[in-house]
């Protein structure tokens, strides 16, 4: 599932935040791990530096870009009790 679109400009450092209690609310349940990929980069311009998460959030340093590139970061997140989401975040760079 696609959860947003940001544009982003190749020098900026920016964090994301993605909000999960709305899913895990009703079953009581918590992240227990996150992974994340980068599709559509083959110039590997877009990098996610870092990703930490809490029982019901999950943040993401992305940083770089190629001018004009659109990249999809994939996150996939593990619950305690065996649940996994995985939604995409789509960043489009733009020298401005």
């Amino acid at each position: 599932m696609k959860l947003a679109t940001y544009t982003q400009q190749p020098v900026e450092v920016k964090d994301y935040d993605i909000d999960y209690r709305e899913w895990l609310a009703p079953m009581g349940d918590r992240i227990a791990s996150v992974t994340h990929s980068i599709r559509n980069a083959p110039d590997g311009a877009l990098l996610v530096d870092s990703s930490t998460f809490s029982i019901d959030h999950v943040k993401l340093w992305v940083r770089g870009g190629t001018d004009g590139a659109r990249y999809e970061v994939e996150v996939t997140v593990t619950t305690e009790g065996g649940r996994t989401d995985q939604s995409e975040l789509v960043f489009k760079v733009k020298e401005i």
